[in-house]
């Protein structure tokens, strides 16, 4: 992507009330042919020139977007039962406390943490609101349980989130087998998934950063996982203790080294059309993934029911969620014409600021006009979902010169 490591000043910059309202204004007619092109430095020197000025500086923040080959499934966030989870359990209120929506996504995970027992369970329901209901009445649950509890949880609250399994890497015939539930939520502040491990109220980090389980899976494999830092609870009150899952019991190896093996259901909902994205690399060839059980190991379901949906492309596994797609379609005198899409389940509009101005939103997002004019001007997207949820920021800032002024 292209990145600037200050565009603060420039993007705080006022414009006047016709260039806000001007973003909203239909084709022009004395369009200009412009090859269709993804938003690039490329792309809008090229629409300025056409649109009548000169590139004279250009700064842009262009998050990355990945989409994958697979479907996923998410639930509607109207659906009844997201519904009746969120009153219910009262969702908003467990973290409404949070400052941003990093601190609310952890609130979650210590909340759902407090509210199951860990145990052997004594049924197998496949709801949150069951796993609650249940666990409110003395019932002790496994992690797949506690998976289950924040994914649902975190998507009746206008989050992205997905049940993965890990395992490490075991011995012949699944000797040595940990298999294990998690699972992964979409941070707009990070611009990626990071696991959530409810269980042991535990996230792993990297030097402030939180990991997703395909970036904990490196730090195993470069170094054992010693660069990880191992977090239970909420920072800045947050403790750092490895090992840190409740189970672990392999004092010769780091639990780091339980996210090898990766699976990531393609429904939120437990359904008998759920399948299991499994991302591999070179280092999976001739290896097998085995599932311990009470009858000794066997091959895990993924292969034995036909589960596994194998890919060797990692954004099969990690699509961005609410990045902005943005393309040029195209230039007119004074304006530069601009499409946006992007993978956003609970988007409800695209929003853009101008020059510094308050955030509006795109009133057709097929045909949206940039505004231009001699001078620095600038344009920030983001998509805009439920309950005020907004996605990653996209930034251009450029300094533009009209090419009808006399030269200097």
């Amino acid at each position: 992507m292209y990145h600037v490591s200050d565009m603060t000043g420039i993007l705080r910059a006022s414009c006047a009330a016709a260039a806000c309202v001007a973003v909203f204004a239909a084709r022009g007619a004395d369009a200009e042919r412009v090859t269709a092109a993804p938003l690039s430095r490329v792309s809008i020197e090229r629409a300025a020139k056409a649109a009548g000025f000169q590139v004279r500086e250009f700064m842009a923040e262009i998050p990355a977007a990945e989409r994958s080959n697979f479907a996923f499934t998410p639930f509607n966030y109207d659906d009844p039962q997201l519904a009746a989870l969120r009153e219910k359990y009262k969702l908003e209120e467990a973290v409404k406390d949070a400052k941003d929506e990093w601190a609310a996504q952890l609130l979650l995970k210590q909340w759902v943490y407090e509210r199951i027992p860990g145990g052997n369970p004594a049924s197998s329901p496949k709801t949150a609101q069951e796993i609650l209901d249940r666990s409110a009445n003395g019932e002790r649950f496994y992690c797949t349980q506690y998976a289950i509890t924040y994914a649902e949880c975190a998507q009746a609250l206008g989050w992205q989130a997905r049940k993965i399994g890990v395992d490490r890497r075991h011995g012949p015939e699944g000797m040595g087998s940990s298999h294990h539930g998690a699972a992964e939520v979409w941070s707009n502040q990070f611009r990626k998934w990071v696991v959530m491990d409810s269980q042991s109220n535990l996230h792993f980090e990297k030097r402030g950063e939180p990991l997703s389980a395909w970036e904990i899976r490196a730090e195993w494999l470069t170094n054992g996982g010693a660069d990880v830092d191992h977090l239970v609870g909420i920072p800045p009150n947050a403790v750092k203790k490895n090992p840190a899952i409740v189970w672990w019991n392999r004092p010769d190896e780091d639990e780091t080294s339980t996210y090898y093996w990766i699976y990531i259901a393609d429904h939120v909902a437990e359904t008998e059309k759920t399948r299991h994205i499994f991302p591999l690399d070179g280092l999976h060839d001739g290896a097998v993934w085995y599932q311990n059980d009470p009858a000794g190991s066997t091959f895990h379901m993924g292969y034995r029911r036909n589960l596994f949906l194998p890919t060797r492309r990692l954004s099969d596994a990690y699509w961005s969620v609410g990045v902005v797609e943005a393309r040029v379609d195209g230039a007119e005198r004074g304006a530069i014409r601009l499409s946006l899409d992007g993978y956003d389940p609970y988007r409800t509009r695209f929003e853009a600021s101008l020059d510094g101005t308050t955030w509006e939103p795109v009133a057709d997002a097929r045909s949206m006009a940039w505004p231009l004019k001699a001078g620095w001007n600038t344009l920030r997207l983001r998509s805009a979902g439920r309950r005020g949820i907004t996605g990653p920021e996209m930034a251009v800032a450029m300094l533009l010169k009209d090419a009808a002024a006399p030269s200097e």
